[in-house]
């Protein structure tokens, strides 16, 4: 045998050990439902990769995507009610917009997962495997509220305090305090545009709802309630401590009898407001 024969034979053992290597990870991958790697990854960085869940974990839209207008929306004048501790809009119903073209439209986008949480349609939840396709984490990317304060935002308004409509808020970079996310989160659930799991597919729904206000421990709050998946879940934004004098924003969904400290003293949709009642 001379060299070459060798050298040839030698390399056609090493491909062949590789493609079994390959073809093991593959099954193993494949087995956990996900979308595989580019080939050219190497396999040392298949634990270190972002990966996506395939569409079995997402179910298929059923519904038409509700069409993006093409309106500005405008900053609207804010009035005050100090009749209570709980400072809040003058006409706080009014705020509650569900038949809003943009709340429609940005509430097709979105379901409500198992889990309480809203979740884009078009975004399967991606997660991170290692070579034999475990998973090791869930990376989460619900649609969430980045929070800024009226002071931050509206340069110390009147009373430190300004409410925002829904559709401003969507569409100036969805950012607010508590109660610009608690408007918006209750327009959409009452739009009928916004979906839940079912059968496989994405149903769009009015979802039960409603904005409340209140107290979150000893601080004044604002949040939305809702049903879905035969459980009341709750959702509220605010900054949390995250070290020494450093604070981070931070989205809150949360079945409401696991959240303790929270004290509801009223309750609006977009016809109504008054005392709490207990769902």
């Amino acid at each position: 045998m001379n060299l070459l024969t060798a050298s040839v034979l030698i390399l056609s053992g090493i491909l062949a050990l590789q493609l079994v290597f390959v073809g093991a990870q593959s099954q193993a991958v494949k087995g956990a439902n996900i979308v595989l790697p580019e080939p050219e990854t190497p396999a040392w960085a298949a634990a270190d990769i972002q990966l996506q869940t395939t569409a079995a974990l997402l179910p298929e839209p059923m519904e038409i995507t509700y069409p993006e207008p093409a309106s500005i929306p405008a900053m609207r004048p804010y009035r005050i009610n100090k009749d209570h501790d709980i400072w809040h809009a003058s006409d706080p119903a009014s705020y509650i917009d569900p038949d809003n073209e943009w709340v429609k439209y940005y509430a097709s986008k979105l379901y409500i997962d198992y889990d309480g949480r809203l979740r884009y349609k078009n975004k399967p939840v991606p997660l991170r495997v290692d070579t034999e396709g475990n998973v090791l984490q869930w990376t989460d990317e619900p649609f969430i509220n980045t929070y800024v304060s009226d002071n931050d935002q509206f340069h110390y308004p009147p009373d430190e305090d300004a409410w925002v409509m829904p559709e401003y808020y969507l569409t100036n970079g969805m950012k607010d305090d508590c109660d610009g996310w608690m408007v918006t989160v209750t327009s959409m659930m009452q739009s009928g545009e916004l979906s839940v799991k079912e059968n496989s597919s994405f149903m769009k729904k009015v979802i039960p709802s409603k904005a409340v206000l209140g107290y979150m421990g000893q601080y004044r709050d604002g949040w939305t309630e809702y049903k879905a998946y035969d459980k009341t879940f709750l959702t509220t934004t605010a900054l949390v401590s995250t070290g020494f004098n450093e604070k981070q924003s931070a989205t809150e969904f949360i079945e409401k009898k696991d959240k303790s400290t929270a004290r509801p003293v009223f309750e609006f949709d977009n016809k109504h407001f008054g005392d709490y009642k207990a769902w």
